[in-house]
């Protein structure tokens, strides 16, 4: 234990608290009065009052409700000494009631200020008290200055047998042993180290650990997120961290992926043998067209031929999407997605020019199959397209990133159902881009002008992008 920690403990004790206020007050009034039977002169009577201040500022400041009593009986004293060990003089009782009342002032004062500066904290203990979120702080030298019911529940340990504590003796609960949490990391300039995976999220770093030791030994996931505790002056003083049983989360995601898995496994069994079933029909349809010369069975074999080829159109589409909305969203870095969907396509004389390299967006990870439609689009020959630019620009309801070429266009009245599924768009996949988007909340829709090429406005939200 240090020299300060030595002082806060003394001081921290109501007795000596006591002792210290009486100490002070004895002193400085016995020097008020010993200087007076000496005969101390005149005009050296003003400075006797500023050390009689100290022992009216320490009672008013730990004892605020008694802080201003005691400062009238102080100054009380000191006035009826003074007034009768003083020398006689015109203005003596108007000096010496002024110099009383000033004392009373401090008092007064300082007990005002003592007081809501109790209620600042008592509210911010309130609502540290009362997060729903287990929450625990702790100051400059590693002590627990705050340990809410929420993190009772969660540890089984009371705030009493907490507060105080120091050498990482608060991650014992978590980890069966002494080590730092993410809120040691802060204080100590390395918040990545000990920890598989940390995130910055503005000022607050945020983790993720699996421990055996809560639920009944049954073990959670947690989530902890941490950040730093500043004075005025923006200074360090502690840190504070919540932690989040994140566990029914995890199971979930994992429960839906997993039925996500299983249901592409079924589908892909169906899959193939509506493939198998459908090349032996496509096998007699073009056995019977060989076979037969007559037109009107022709005619029939033509009709069951166009619907074998719907059913297999479909079977195509049931493919694509069979992974979509597996894998939870992300935030993705468009020019990364946009790079990806160029490397998988031939570009041949068309030009791409993607300028979005800071701009990030929460969408699902498929986000580069969504750009590589839309360059389909752009690269077909009908649309005799030279160049695609990829950009985007900030609105007031969020962030379009702008794909246009310098093509045909698309004529005006068919650009209603670009994003409906049915047979004669599905070549240009933009049903699908649009299902991938709409998984986050992001829309869709062109707005080129036919004759100057087309143009794609992908409408982000504006919680769903960033710039980094």
């Amino acid at each position: 234990m240090n020299v300060t920690d030595i002082q806060t403990t003394f001081v921290s004790d109501t007795r000596n608290r006591i002792a210290i206020i009486a100490g002070l007050a004895v002193l400085t009034l016995g020097g008020n009065l010993l200087a007076l039977i000496l005969g101390a002169p005149e005009e050296l009577l003003p400075l006797p009052t500023l050390p009689l201040t100290i022992p009216i500022i320490l009672a008013s400041y730990w004892y605020p409700r008694r802080g201003i009593l005691f400062s009238v009986c102080f100054a009380s004293i000191y006035a009826v000494t003074t007034y009768f060990l003083s020398p006689p003089g015109p203005l003596l009782a108007y000096t010496i009631v002024l110099r009383a009342i000033l004392l009373v002032l401090i008092g007064g004062v300082v007990a005002f200020l003592a007081t809501k500066l109790r209620e600042s904290e008592q509210e911010m203990n309130q609502i540290i008290e009362f997060l729903p979120d287990a929450t625990f702080a702790i100051d400059r030298g590693g002590e627990v200055i705050a340990w809410n019911r929420a993190i009772e529940e969660m540890t089984g340990v009371k705030k009493v047998a907490m507060l105080g504590r120091g050498d990482y003796e608060y991650a014992v609960p978590f980890y069966g042993e002494p080590r730092p949490l993410l809120a040691d990391r802060i204080l100590q300039g390395d918040p990545e180290a000990g920890y598989p995976s940390v995130r910055r999220s503005g000022d607050v770093l945020v983790a993720e650990i699996y421990t055996p030791l809560l639920r009944g030994g049954r073990g959670a996931h947690i989530r902890f997120a941490a950040t730093a505790l500043l004075d005025r002056s923006g200074r360090v003083t502690g840190a504070i961290e919540s932690i989040r049983d994140v566990s029914d989360e995890v199971m979930t995601e994992a429960a839906l992926q997993n039925a996500g898995r299983q249901l592409n496994i079924l589908t892909g069994i169906l899959r193939t043998d509506l493939s198998n079933r459908l090349a032996v029909l496509y096998g007699h349809l073009s056995v019977g067209a060989m076979k037969f010369d007559d037109p009107e069975i022709l005619s029939f074999i033509d009709d069951l031929n166009d619907a074998a080829n719907g059913i297999r159109r479909q079977i195509e589409i049931s493919r694509e999407f069979r992974d979509i909305g597996t894998s939870p969203p992300a935030w993705i870095p468009v020019q990364q997605a946009v790079g990806k969907a160029a490397a998988s396509l031939s570009f041949r004389d068309t030009s791409l020019d993607a300028w979005t390299e800071r701009l990030e967006i929460f969408a699902d990870p498929h986000l580069a199959t969504v750009f590589i439609h839309l360059f389909e689009n752009s690269l077909a020959p009908a649309t005799k397209a030279s160049r695609i630019v990829v950009t985007y620009q900030l609105r007031p309801e969020g962030c379009a990133i702008i794909v246009e070429d310098d093509g045909t266009g698309i004529p005006d009245a068919e650009t209603e159902d670009l994003f409906v599924q049915k047979a004669e768009s599905y070549g240009h996949g933009l049903f699908l881009a649009h299902e991938i988007l709409a998984i986050t909340g992001i829309a869709i829709r062109e707005t080129g002008t036919f004759g100057t090429g087309a143009k794609f406005e992908i409408l982000v939200p504006s919680e769903g992008y960033r710039i980094v």
